[in-house]
């Protein structure tokens, strides 16, 4: 049960996150964003391990440093930078439903790398969450808002379909990720696998700004503004509060359970943004809502 409730709480994190992006605005670029977001992640874990007395060295074989460094490299470097590349190429409504390959990702990968299976319970509550998404997206796109950086509406097909590529290898690289440490967090502290990971993140988005044209621009970006302020609340909601309860949830239960879970979080979205930015319920999301309860609760019976 304690996985379950960590995978939901990743999901609701995550949706206030979306929406404190939202409401910040465009205030980095996607790259020196990635970045920020890494280090308040690192500072925050780090913290914490401090607090809890959680070494920083311990005394781990070699192969779990490797993966957990590669898994920050796939999950944290390139998932990210693609998904960010995606996101200036897609509108919200459109990015919602390509992010619903999650769900059935995870699901793959969780069966070929872990050999995981679902009940019927469990595929049966998949399917109502992903109905729900895509209902809550296709049909109550009108009120999602902006989201920073986006375009109101992509009208280049060409520009949409490179879109939904870049979007479709995020999640692999995401999903992937995760699950090929799966077996090391059942295994290891939580905490100091996120940091492993986020630091495998923050070296090799360093080494890439550095390399970069636009270093200059970006470095600038990292400096301290007023910017901070608002992008620091949205860092530590989805990238060390979700981030912890996201990987917390692959710990605790399997990869396909959590996975279904996590998908929750577009539709807390549509109540936070609801809630926080007046955004109209509208009968489709009231579907979608009410369908992935329903899912989510079957889920819980997996």
């Amino acid at each position: 049960m304690l996985g379950a409730v960590l995978a939901i709480l990743a999901a609701v994190f995550w949706a206030l996150a979306v929406i404190l992006y939202k409401k910040s605005g465009d205030l980095f670029s996607p790259l020196s964003l990635n970045l920020y977001k890494s280090i308040v992640a690192f500072v925050l874990v780090g913290a914490t391990m401090a607090l809890l007395g959680v070494p920083l060295f311990p005394d781990e074989p070699l192969e779990h440093w490797a993966l957990l460094t590669l898994s920050g490299l796939l999950g944290i470097t390139l998932a990210d930078m693609f998904f960010f590349m995606a996101l200036s190429r897609l509108g919200a409504g459109l990015m919602a439903i390509t992010e619903c390959a999650y769900l059935p990702f995870m699901i793959l990968f969780s069966f070929v790398l872990l050999s995981e299976t679902l009940s019927l319970a469990g595929i049966l509550g998949g399917v109502l969450v992903l109905s729900a998404i895509v209902i809550g997206t296709v049909f109550g796109e009108q009120g999602m808002g902006k989201a920073p950086g986006q375009p109101e509406k992509t009208e280049n097909s060409k520009e949409i379909a490179t879109g939904v590529v870049l979007g479709c290898v995020s999640i692999v690289f995401l999903a992937l990720g995760i699950i090929m440490v799966k077996e090391v967090l059942e295994v290891t502290n939580l905490f100091w696998a996120t940091l492993v990971r986020v630091t495998a993140g923050i070296v090799s988005l360093t080494l890439i700004i550095l390399v970069h044209p636009r270093r200059k621009q970006y470095m600038d970006e990292l400096k301290f503004s007023k910017a901070w302020l608002v992008a620091l609340p949205a860092s530590i909601a989805g990238n060390y509060l979700a981030l912890i309860c996201w990987m917390g949830g692959m710990k605790y239960t399997s990869a396909s359970r959590a996975a279904i879970l996590n998908q929750m979080s577009t539709i807390f979205i549509f109540v936070f943004a609801a809630m926080f930015l007046k955004e109209k319920i509208t009968p489709a999301k009231t579907v979608a809502i009410c369908l992935a309860v329903s899912g989510a609760w079957l889920t819980l019976l997996n």
